[in-house]
């Protein structure tokens, strides 16, 4: 399989990450160049915002290597705009986070904020997520020997050019993931906000916010069933969030 010119790094745990440093070397054999460009901070759950209201100040940490005092999707618009302009990423890699993206955490991951950036900018992308029951005791040992085979499989055989792919792997040791299997993004429904009001030592309010889920529902195809039964879980997911609905069109009347 020839290698590609570019790939374009990202995520959403931040630049020092341990996911990223794992997605740095796996993607490595990939491309002829590998340019990393992710926050300069955590900024888990930023969803696909962009910072349109203060400026993106960058620092560089390397050769081709920037971190962005701004969100997942920031990097990837700045990125590719200003730069890579000259020769955008044939890929973009967002990841690898530290615990799974399945069901309503689509709708608030910046990992795949990322990806959906890409895909608007017509960029092949790829959202990569480790499922894990502890950042601390997260398997990137795992991501590092399935990621290979992945990809590799991807890049020869491609996936729908109107969706990007969510990847998430399963949180067992490599030698018993046995393939994956392609799902429908499952259902999680957040159970609840809690809200934590505290005071700082000026005596001046603040809030933290924590979102408590529900089990999530593990029909057979969705994310979870794959997890549960040691499959690594793939998405296409597209920019279209429309659905059909099958009820009447409604005529307004001339003095509607």
């Amino acid at each position: 399989m020839p290698l590609l010119p570019r790939i374009l790094l990202t995520n959403d745990d931040g630049i020092d990450a341990p996911g990223l440093a794992a997605l740095t070397d796996v993607a490595r054999p990939f491309a002829h160049d590998i340019w990393v460009i992710a926050p300069e901070h955590d900024e888990s759950g930023t969803g696909q915002s962009l910072s349109l209201h203060h400026p993106l100040r960058c620092h560089p940490r390397g050769e081709k290597r920037w971190a962005v005092a701004g969100t997942p999707a920031d990097c990837v618009a700045i990125a590719v705009a200003h730069f890579m302009r000259e020769t955008p990423p044939a890929l973009i890699l967002s990841g690898v986070n530290a615990g799974s993206n399945t069901g309503d955490d689509v709708n608030l991951s910046g990992t795949l904020g990322a990806a959906f950036m890409g895909l608007m900018l017509g960029i092949p992308s790829i959202a990569i997520s480790q499922v894990c029951a502890t950042r601390a005791t997260t398997r990137w040992d795992t991501s590092r020997a399935v990621l290979p085979k992945l990809l590799k499989h991807f890049l020869g055989a491609g996936w729908p050019k109107e969706t990007c792919l969510s990847i998430n792997i399963p949180d067992r040791i490599p030698n018993t993931i046995s393939g994956f299997a392609w799902a429908r993004q499952g259902i999680r429904t957040t159970g609840h906000v809690h809200i934590d009001r505290r005071e700082d030592l000026r005596e001046q309010q603040y809030f933290w916010m924590t979102l408590h889920d529900k089990d999530p529902t593990a029909k057979g195809g969705h994310e979870h069933a794959i997890l549960r039964r040691g499959d690594v879980a793939v998405s296409a997911l597209s920019l279209d969030r429309s659905v059909e609905v099958e009820l009447p069109a409604v005529k307004f009347d001339e003095q509607g």
